[in-house]
C-alpha cells in the first residue's frame, strides 16, 4: 500500500484496541513499556487495548508518538477512535489536497487567489461529474 494514495483504505479495523495491540506488538514492545513513554498508567493502557476505555486525543497523540507511527497509521488510529472520519482521514492523507486546504484557509493568500483557485476545484468537479465520476 503506497503511504499516499488517498483512494487506498485506510482503516480495516474499526475497534481501537485491536489496532492498538496489533501496532504495539508489530514494533515488538510491551504494554508497560508503551505506557512509561507515553506517561500514562499501565492499566489505562490494558484497558484501552481491551476496549474497556476511551481514550483523550492527548493520550492518543502520545501512544502514536511512542509507537512512531507513520501518516496512514496514525489516521487509522484517529478514525478507529472517532476523532476523524474516513473522508476527513482519506482528505488528509492526499498532500496535495492538504496543501490546497492549507492554501484556501491561510490569510496570506489574498482574496482574489483564493476565488481563482476555487474556480478551478469547480471546474475540476465538473469535469470528473461530467466524466461520470
Amino acid at each position: 500500500m503506497v503511504a499516499n494514495d488517498p483512494s487506498a483504505s485506510l482503516s480495516g479495523e474499526a475497534n481501537l484496541g485491536l489496532l492498538l495491540t496489533r501496532l504495539r506488538t508489530e514494533r515488538g514492545l510491551a504494554q508497560k513499556q508503551v505506557a512509561r513513554l507515553a506517561n500514562i498508567d499501565g492499566s489505562t493502557l490494558s484497558r484501552l487495548e481491551s476496549g474497556d476505555r476511551g481514550v483523550s486525543k492527548e493520550v492518543l497523540d502520545r501512544i502514536c508518538s511512542v509507537l512512531e507511527l507513520d501518516r496512514r497509521e496514525e489516521l487509522n488510529v484517529l478514525v478507529a477512535a472517532g476523532f476523524l472520519t474516513e473522508d476527513a482521514a482519506r482528505f488528509l492523507l492526499d498532500e496535495q489536497l492538504s496543501q490546497l486546504a492549507r492554501l484556501l484557509s491561510d490569510p496570506a493568500t489574498a482574496p482574489e487567489d483564493a476565488v481563482r483557485l476555487r474556480q478551478f476545484l469547480t471546474l475540476a468537479l465538473a469535469y470528473a461529474e461530467a466524466r461520470g465520476y
